[in-house]
């Protein structure tokens, strides 16, 4: 049987199930060594693809690593199953479109859509996601975000914020999606950044009492002019009063006189002259009429007057700065500070209301091209452009995001971010150069918006008195229940989700009537919560306190200000602790050509297309080796062929080990490796050195979470080292019919070799490691562990430094000979009377090796004689004759007949132990002579017992070959 990845996994997965290795294998012990993993729960909204794949490899990979170290490992799994992503997927299944499109649905109904959407999908994850890669994480206990006994762990949190005084509701300017109608929080914010065009002008306020005077402001957002409240200056810049003459006379405009210059040439204004200049503080008090007084009465009717401001600056725009309250954090805090009233004309579906006047109605967006044209009908349009920025999208949905003032409950964090910051910088950050996207993003952390105007999610446990309006955090289902006076008619998983927590009636002794506030969380709290809900810590303290703080969470990059971030605050308000110990933070995956994956451009690749293609353990060495786990990685599926070529050596290798120990009756417990180590030769030493030293590399880099350049080493050990090594070298003590204790050494160094490659391999590619841990370790050892998977990682034995140098050396002037054979056009197969070796003392000692490997009858010292061909690296130099030798010409043309009936053997079935009969005809004089010169050499080669010139009988398997120009057919069958 050839490698086959599908057939493998599937065959591995049965024995794994049939004996309960997983489960034994996530045995948690929590008084032992132990390594705790908190799963980032993916939100199953969606199929997994190969961007999840690639993170959950890197998961299992670390996972067993410790496991193979003797460490319990906590691998629970998690699911994200709540928020704006579950409720989008059902809108769009649903074709609904707006919150009153739900409404109209049924909030109940939607609900109930929702929770059988995630369920659907689960099973996907459960599949294909999980069990098909190999990922060994308890599913059976893994914690759902969704169920009552979690989401309580969201009002305890909510509870104990209250209770530290760090729960606010506030007035406050903040991003919302006007297609999801809801708020978001900064970080949801940050993770929906994307570049766009937006309109960028330069408008005329009229200054009230002067004719022909006016301010000039600068904005991207023309929608905003209809709010506008003021304009603000900094106190300590010079303004400019600038003269402009056009065709229609002349008009006077304000601007910071340091870009004077820059924006008159900009307008395109050939004639100007400064005739005044003032300080910021001096321009303060000055009142102007709002560009749109006309089209928005309710503006019109409040006075507006430049105010200065820190914030201002000359960075870009005019100096002076269109203030508006209701769409600006700075412009808010101004507004407050000046005691500017804050009205909003926005609603929450991004839509004017009829405080905008003649905009009312519509979408903010559409409106930007209506204010530009009746600006510019006005008279106030100085210039127009547009601008290529940065600018927030809804994480979601994609939809640009609006700026509104509104009520909302907040956790102030601005209260413990240095406290927080402090506890971040315990915690290990691989890699340590990406730490700083982490760190100021804390530092500069601000009050965490945690309300939501939806549906589908973990309901604020805030309750309002309606007589006198305080407020009541209920902390547990129970306690609900205990002060509640009518409940709806449903379990505690429906009671724990709108419309039905709304239908709750609470009375008190001090209020008649208790209404809940009518928001869900940010979905980003419940899975920020999972380091103490995941495990029902209250509830099982002893099995949470030997969890917390976890020992390693991974997930990607925009995760240090999503789910990384909100498990440190969480955390923070609950026990003043970070909930971690090390955070991997892991790249993007790409398409080939280096583009982003998304559904509209139709390069996502699949789990389920990927895996069932490709198999898991290939998919899973090519993403642990093509890039390190925090670069982005730009997927080739033709790539993932090349790592299945790589496990394909590694069969190859323990089939070559397996046929020959098994022609030679070999038997570890008979030939123990400690009782022949005498008897060993150098190489076999080197063999035992080199895998010492592929123990040690790999440890070390997986503790440093490196996993990249483990599983380099070790896929290199198995390509290089083994295969084109190792058993290049040891085919010619295989190939003896003779018994030798050097035989026997040999087999024993490669089955202790072969089963430290496997334990690690397990490690990697779990299924392939099983497999061959099963038809061949456990063959011949059948005491050996049940499982590679529960044996222990190899420790490493001691290392021969100068024996590994002498054999690089060995090699590296191997690999200098192929390539001066390339050049005299030499054959590597073909044999040459010997090779000329300058400048490797080292190798010096192994010059029967050099001999065998350079297929050469010698190896001497010295310089290059002339007419032979040279090639040099690094200070090594080799020699090889500038043709073939004429006394060697019939031996090169044996061996290449060898090389076909190798093929033919293979092609025919039979096994390395089958003797044949052989008859060769050849069609030119040169291929008999070879034959007829070298015919105990073929027969010996090939395992012939009969070797025949000429045509062989009827019905024997032949088959016509042309070497060198010359043709011989061949005919062969199985001896006996």
């Amino acid at each position: 049987m050839s490698y086959n990845a599908l057939k493998v996994e599937e065959e591995v997965r049965k024995f794994w199930d049939q004996r309960g290795v997983e489960e034994r294998w996530r045995a948690f012990d929590p008084n032992g060594r132990r390594f705790t993993f908190l799963e980032g729960p993916p939100t199953t909204n969606g199929f997994p693809h190969v961007g999840h794949i690639r993170g959950r490899t890197y998961k299992d990979v670390v996972l067993r690593f410790w496991r193979s170290r003797g460490y319990s490992v906590w691998a629970q799994g998690g699911w994200d199953m709540q928020g704006l992503p579950v409720e989008l997927e059902v809108e769009q299944r649903q074709g609904l479109r707006s919150k009153k499109d739900i409404e109209r649905f049924g909030v109940a109904k939607f609900a109930e859509e929702c929770n059988k959407l995630v369920d659907y999908y689960l099973a996907f994850w459960e599949e294909w996601g999980t069990r098909r890669l190999g990922l060994w994480l308890d599913l059976k206990g893994a914690y759902q975000t969704r169920r009552p006994e979690y989401m309580e762990y969201a009002w305890r949190l909510i509870k104990r914020a209250h209770e530290r005084g760090l729960l606010a509701e506030d007035y406050r300017v903040l991003w919302f999606c006007p297609r999801c109608e809801t708020s978001l929080s900064d970080h949801e914010v940050d993770l929906g950044y994307a570049e766009r065009e937006d309109p960028s002008i330069y408008v005329k306020f009229k200054v009230e009492g002067r004719e022909d005077e006016y301010l000039v402001v600068w904005t991207t957002t023309p929608w905003t002019i209809v709010d506008n409240e003021a304009v603000a200056v900094h106190a300590e810049y010079d303004y400019a009063k600038v003269e402009v003459s056009s065709g229609d006379g002349r008009e006077y405009w304000w601007l910071a006189e340091r870009l004077v210059p820059q924006l008159m040439q900009m307008f395109g204004v050939k004639e100007w002259r400064v005739v005044e200049t003032r300080k910021g503080a001096e321009l303060a008090g000055i009142r102007y009429i709002h560009p749109l007084a006309d089209l928005v009465p309710e503006r019109a009717t409040r006075p507006h007057q430049i105010f200065t401001a820190e914030f201002v600056t000359l960075e870009q725009g005019t100096g002076l700065v269109h203030i508006a309250p209701g769409h600006g954090p700075e412009d808010f805090e101004l507004a407050q500070r000046y005691g500017i009233k804050v009205t909003n004309s926005v609603e929450i579906n991004g839509v004017y209301n009829e405080l905008g006047g003649k905009y009312a109605g519509m979408y903010v967006f559409d409106v930007d091209k209506k204010v530009v044209e009746d600006l510019k009908e006005r008279g106030l349009l100085i210039y127009q452009t547009s601008i290529r920025h940065e600018y927030p999208h809804c994480w979601r949905c994609g939809t640009k995001l609006v700026l509104r003032a509104d009520r909302q409950w907040f956790i102030k964090v601005s209260k413990i971010r240095d406290e927080m910051y402090e506890e971040l910088r315990k915690v290990k950050i691989y890699p340590e150069k990406l730490r700083y996207r982490f760190d100021d993003f804390v530092k500069n952390a601000r009050d965490w918006n945690i309300s939501r105007s939806r549906f589908w999610g973990t309901p604020l446990p805030i309750w309002r008195c309606q007589k006198d309006g305080r407020i009541m955090i209920v902390g547990s289902v129970e306690e609900l229940k205990s002060l509640a006076k009518k409940l709806p008619p449903v379990d505690d998983f429906w009671l724990m989700h709108r419309p039905w927590i709304d239908q709750v009636e609470i009375s008190t002794p001090d209020c008649d009537r208790w209404v809940r506030e009518p928001y869900v969380a940010d979905v980003w709290m419940d899975s920020g919560i999972a380091w103490i809900a995941a495990v029902d810590g209250e509830r099982k303290r002893d099995l949470w306190e030997a969890l917390y703080p976890f020992s390693w969470v991974t997930e990607a990059i925009d995760q240090t200000r999503g789910w990384f971030y909100s498990l440190l605050a969480t955390s923070m308000v609950y026990t003043g602790r970070a909930p971690y110990q090390s955070i991997l933070i892991t790249g993007h995956i790409l398409d080939k050509e280096g583009q982003k994956m998304s559904k509209s451009k139709g390069n996502v690749v699949w789990a389920k297309d990927l895996l069932g293609r490709y198999g898991a353990d290939p998919t899973r060495l090519y993403l642990l080796t093509k890039a390190a786990p925090w670069e982005a990685l730009n997927f080739d599926p033709d790539e993932v062929k090349h790592a299945a070529s790589q496990l394909n050596i590694l069969w190859n290798v323990v089939k070559f080990a397996d046929t020959y120990m098994s022609l030679d009756g070999f038997d570890p417990r008979r030939h123990r490796l400690e009782d022949l180590l005498g008897k060993a030769l150098d190489e076999d030493r080197w063999l035992l050195s080199a895998a010492s030293m592929l123990a040690r590399r790999v440890a070390e880099h997986m503790e440093n979470f490196e996993i990249h350049e483990a599983a380099k080493a070790w896929v290199d050990f198995v390509v290089e080292t083994l295969s084109h090594r190792y058993v290049r070298l040891l085919r010619r003590r295989v190939w003896s019919e003779e018994p030798r204790e050097d035989k026997y050494a040999a087999y024993a160094v490669l089955f202790k070799v072969l089963k430290d490659v496997l334990t690690i391999g397990g490690i990697f590619v779990p299924h392939v490691a099983e497999y061959l841990w099963q038809n061949f370790v456990r063959r011949y050892e059948p005491e050996a562990a049940e499982s590679v998977h529960l044996a222990r990682y190899p420790e490493p034995g001691a290392v021969d430094e100068e024996l590994l140098s002498a054999f690089d050396e060995v090699f590296n002037v191997f690999s200098i000979a192929a390539e001066a054979r390339n050049k005299a056009g030499i054959k590597l197969r073909w044999p040459i009377s010997r090779i000329i070796v300058r400048g490797a003392s080292k190798a010096a000692k192994y010059s029967d090796l050099l001999a065998y490997l350079a297929n050469a009858k010698s190896v001497v010292e010295g310089d290059c004689p002339e007419g032979w061909i040279a090639h040099e690296e690094g200070g090594i130099a080799v020699c090889v004759p500038g043709k073939l030798e004429p006394d060697l010409y019939y031996e090169a043309l044996a061996r290449e007949l060898v090389r076909r009936i190798q093929v033919m053997r293979k092609e025919a079935g039979l096994s390395v132990s089958d003797y044949i009969e052989v008859y060769i005809d050849p069609q030119h004089d040169d291929l008999r002579k070879a034959v007829e010169r070298n015919g105990s050499y073929i027969a010996n080669e090939v395992r012939a017992v009969k070797l025949t010139l000429g045509k062989g009988p009827e019905g024997l398997y032949g088959k016509e070959w042309d070497i060198e120009d010359m043709k011989a057919r061949v005919y062969l069958r199985r001896a006996g």
